[in-house]
C-alpha cells in the first residue's frame, strides 16, 4: 500500500486524534508576526487539524493533501471560511507558485515526506524570510507508552514496517538548513473513554484494520492496558503540543528579492 492510500480507511478515526493546543498556535502566530494578510501552506494537511487553527487568522490557508478522503473531511468542516483553499498535492509537488507563502506548517505527516525533494519544494514556495513550523502532540506519560509496547507487535496485527517509531526520521535541521530554530511546548491533557482510546490508536498507520485477522488480539491487548490505567472508565493522559519553528535557509540559487507587495 502506498503512502497516499494508507489512511484511506482511517480518515474518520484520524480526525479524532488529539487537538493541537490553541495556546501553542497563538504563540507561534505572535512569534512569527503573522497577520490577516499572511498566506500559510499546511503541507500534508490531512483532516485539517492544523489548518483549522489558521483559517480565521490569515488571508489564505492552502491545505495541501493527496488523500481525497482526508481532504473531504477538512473541506466539510472548513469550506465556510473564505481563507480556506483545498489543494490536491504532495509535499514535494504542492502545485503552489514560487515564493507564494509566508509560512509552511507541517503536522503529523513529516516522517512520510521524501526529504530531498520536499526541502527543495519548501524552499521554492516559501517567500524569502518566510517560516517553517513543525507541530506535534505527544503523550508525556512514559509509563503509558511503555505499557503499550507489548501491544504493538505482529501477533496483534501491528505492522512494524510502517510504524513511525521504526522509521528513519530525518533531523529537523535538514529542513531548516541550520540549527538556529526555536522550540516551544505547551502541556495539556485529555480524558479518553475506551472508544476514544481505541479509535485514536486504531488511526495509527501500523494499527490493524477492523477486518484484519488479528484485530481481536489487538483490541484485547489494548483493552487490558486501558482497564489497568483507567479510573471509572476514563483514562487521563498528559500530553504536550510541541512546535519547532524558524526561517529555513534557501540555497543560493533560489535567493530572490521579496516582491514589494508581499507584506505580511
Amino acid at each position: 500500500m502506498n503512502v497516499v492510500d494508507r489512511y484511506s480507511g482511517k480518515a474518520l478515526a484520524y480526525a479524532r486524534r488529539w487537538e493541537y493546543s490553541a495556546e501553542a498556535i497563538q504563540a507561534l502566530v505572535i512569534e512569527c508576526g503573522l497577520s490577516e494578510n499572511s498566506i500559510v501552506a499546511d503541507i500534508g494537511s490531512g483532516t485539517g487539524m492544523v489548518t483549522r487553527h489558521f483559517v480565521d487568522r490569515v488571508r489564505t490557508v492552502y491545505a495541501v493533501e493527496p488523500n481525497s478522503g482526508m481532504r473531504n473531511i477538512a473541506t466539510n468542516a472548513l469550506s465556510s471560511y473564505g481563507s480556506y483553499q483545498s489543494v490536491s498535492g504532495f509535499a514535494d509537488a504542492t502545485t503552489l507558485p514560487d515564493n507564494s507563502v509566508h509560512m509552511i506548517t507541517v503536522g503529523r505527516a513529516l516522517h512520510w515526506f521524501p526529504a530531498e525533494s520536499t526541502r527543495a519544494e519548501f524552499c521554492r514556495i516559501l517567500a524569502p524570510g518566510g517560516w517553517l513550523a513543525v507541530l506535534s502532540v505527544k503523550c508525556t506519560d512514559q509509563a503509558l507508552l511503555d505499557s503499550l509496547k507489548p501491544v504493538y507487535v505482529e501477533e496483534n496485527g501491528w505492522q512494524p514496517a510502517v510504524d513511525k517509531a521504526q522509521r528513519h526520521v530525518v533531523p529537523l535541521n535538514f529542513y531548516f538548513g541550520h540549527d538556529n530554530f526555536r522550540k516551544l511546548a505547551v502541556p495539556g491533557s485529555v480524558h479518553e473513554s475506551w472508544e476514544d482510546f481505541l479509535t485514536r490508536i486504531s488511526s495509527f498507520a501500523a494499527a490493524p484494520e477492523p477486518c484484519h485477522s488479528r484485530r481481536s488480539n489487538f483490541e484485547r491487548a489494548l483493552r487490558a492496558v486501558f482497564d489497568e490505567r483507567a479510573v471509572n472508565g476514563v483514562l487521563a493522559v498528559p500530553n504536550a503540543t510541541e512546535v519547532t519553528f524558524g526561517r529555513p535557509t534557501r540555497p543560493c540559487w533560489m535567493d530572490r528579492q521579496r516582491p514589494s507587495d508581499s507584506g505580511w
